[in-house]
């Protein structure tokens, strides 16, 4: 895991605390982009010898290969321990006289909230007040917040750090269409029995069926799995049963799995029909949105590609034609 101070010369320890936010913990939501308000700061136990200070907000895990600055201040007066919330903003009105911002990587001299990409991860947001010997380092107002650390780097007698976090979560759900060339309600008919859910099986493990065609949600039916022919995950042969949680006839369908394990994972499947020109419109999607922390935790999702339920739906096609010419 990146260290922005893994090559630095080692420095005294100081305390920094804050009431914005807890070291180790999230950014309220008022230290994310859009809002941008800078987080308030106290410090205390600076080594002796200590002119000036430098606050800076660094990400290290932003997917640029440098990281990301949020935001940098230098020349604060060695008598001031606190800054506002809010200090930060367009006008650092909150900052002591002689104290300046410098751009962020924004190029905005203020504070820039926390926005780490969706799908990410967590994010770390090192929030540094930097002890200096020196009551000024002399760097430009428009200088980058990399200059101004180099600049620091043989005055730094000491560092107090607070690390925060912020994660954008990705997006939970996939969704692949096709265009079946045939009328919506023989489409359903496939999706509404169960041994229609193993003609169009793409992964090879939906052995067989036993149950009636679903008529409603809450409607159940088992499935016989067989994991073996995959080699993945030493589950071997196994039943599961299919749950209906969405039931409109020749619009949509979608159905949980539940099985041996409890509690039940939760991931929904499903399909969607829209009357198109030469046939139907059919959306299949895969959404883990409902999944727990438990499960997130232990497996990655999604479990199904997308590229899955691509292949899915040909075979959807394949067997809706197929039935049609079996049962005219």
């Amino acid at each position: 895991m990146n260290d922005p101070f893994a090559r630095l010369p080692e420095a005294a320890s100081f305390t920094l605390t804050s009431s914005s936010v807890t070291d180790g913990a999230a950014w309220s939501p008022d230290q994310w982009a859009g809002k941008d308000i800078s987080p308030q700061l106290s410090w205390s136990g600076a080594p002796l010898g200590t002119k000036s200070y430098a606050v800076t907000v660094y990400d290290p895990d932003a997917p640029t290969g440098s990281g990301f600055w949020h935001w940098a201040v230098a020349d604060i007066p060695a008598d001031v321990t606190e800054l506002p919330e809010g200090a930060g903003d367009d006008s650092g009105s909150g900052l002591p006289e002689g104290a300046f911002q410098l751009p962020n990587d924004a190029r905005a001299a203020r504070f820039l909230g926390a926005a780490p990409p969706a799908g990410h991860g967590v994010h770390r947001y090192f929030v540094v007040v930097h002890a200096l010997d020196v009551e000024s380092l002399g760097v430009p107002a428009d200088a980058t917040p990399a200059l101004l650390g180099f600049t620091m780097t043989s005055h730094v007698l000491g560092r107090a750090v607070l690390v925060a976090t912020a994660e954008t979560p990705g997006a939970e759900r996939l969704e692949v269409s096709r265009l079946i060339p045939a009328a919506a309600d023989d489409v359903f008919a496939v999706l509404s029995d169960p041994k229609g859910h193993v003609d169009i099986d793409a992964s090879g493990m939906l052995i067989d069926a036993e149950g009636d065609r679903v008529e409603k949600e809450g409607d159940r039916f088992v499935v016989h799995m067989d994991r073996e022919a995959l080699g993945d995950v030493p589950l071997g042969k196994y039943d599961v049963e299919v749950v209906i949680t969405r039931f409109v006839p020749d619009e949509e369908i979608a159905w949980t799995v539940e099985g041996r394990i409890r509690p039940p994972v939760r991931h929904i499947y499903g399909y969607r029909l829209e009357p198109a020109e030469g046939g139907t419109l059919v959306t299949s999607y895969y959404d883990w949105s409902e999944v727990g922390e438990e499960w997130k935790r232990r497996v990655t999702f999604p479990v199904v590609p997308g590229s899955a339920l691509k292949a899915t739906l040909g075979i959807l096609e394949r067997t809706v034609r197929r039935r049609a010419v079996s049962h005219p």
